[in-house]
């Protein structure tokens, strides 16, 4: 190890070689004195989030209006999740996300029809290990004959409901190797909590939907597709009860150290800090 006092580092700064030493000395510093926690590629890429943490964001959803391409009109796809009283938006429930498709400016003389919707609906966490796990799927198209797809317009919507399953076996097995990598062990009869997959950085489902079109002008068809992707962040607190009946609540989050953590939270605390009325706790 070199070691610099003030003789020395005035001597090499006549020579021109005192930053290059000061940054390898810090570079040398950083690389051995601090542990690290490899984050997951697109935490820092922008989604539009539906915070179910508000509950006016919840109730107003989101609203993206998206470029068709070769096209002059545009395509307007809103997304509402739909809760029922005292339910939260978690990974292991089943919960159902609508969704709402239409045109803004269609021409007169030009129809629109959705032919298909593909949707995924996968994992979002912090850590890499299982970040971007499918949970779910869907295909939405016409069924019959009768019809070329779904038409749409600026006042004539599609509306469509996607069911996005909870826990199943796909799903637990692709959480449990996308964690564990190559252990071997017994994942088909292991059921995990909400708070495992909190544990473990899970902070939000991304919905990702390609919406297939079918564009009629002048007799002439044309296809095309469009891209829209979506957040519906999880819910972050887990209800516990003690042995003598205590209820609390732990809130999980990413620490500045890029740590999974949580606080503990007394009911009065959790009411102050979700802002809920004390007659709507959490199941």
């Amino acid at each position: 190890m070199v070691f610099f006092n003030k003789e020395n580092l005035e001597k090499l700064k006549k020579k021109g070689k005192y930053v290059l030493v000061a940054a390898a000395v810090v570079g040398t510093i950083s690389l051995t004195g601090c542990s690290a926690t490899e984050l997951s590629t697109n935490n820092n890429v922008s989604y539009d989030t539906i915070d179910t943490t508000d509950t006016e964001a919840l109730e107003e959803g989101i609203t993206q209006v998206l470029d068709v391409p070769g096209e002059d009109f545009k395509l307007v796809v809103q997304y509402k999740c739909e809760l029922q009283e005292d339910e939260r938006w978690t990974v292991t429930s089943d919960k159902q996300l609508n969704m709402e498709v239409r045109t803004d400016s269609l021409p007169s003389d030009t129809k629109v029809y959705i032919d298909n919707i593909h949707t995924d609906t996968t994992i979002c966490s912090y850590y890499p290990q299982i970040d971007g796990i499918t949970q779910d799927t869907m295909d939405d198209r016409i069924h019959n004959s009768l019809m070329i797809g779904f038409s749409i317009s600026d006042s004539n919507p599609y509306s469509g409901i996607n069911q996005i399953q909870g826990q199943n076996d796909t799903f637990i097995q692709g959480f449990v190797h996308g964690y564990n990598g190559y252990t071997n062990g017994s994942i088909e009869e292991k059921r995990f909590l909400e708070s495992d997959y909190l544990e473990k950085g899970v902070n939000a489902n991304k919905i990702s939907s390609i919406i297939d079109l079918i564009i009629i002008k002048d007799n002439e068809e044309r296809f095309t597709s469009v891209k829209s992707e979506v957040q519906v962040s999880v819910w972050p607190y887990i209800q516990m009860q003690k042995d003598n009946g205590e209820i609390y609540y732990k809130y999980y989050y990413l620490n500045e150290d890029g740590e999974m953590t949580y606080d503990e939270l007394s009911q009065d605390e959790y009411l102050i800090q979700t802002q809920i009325d004390s007659k709507k706790l959490t199941k």
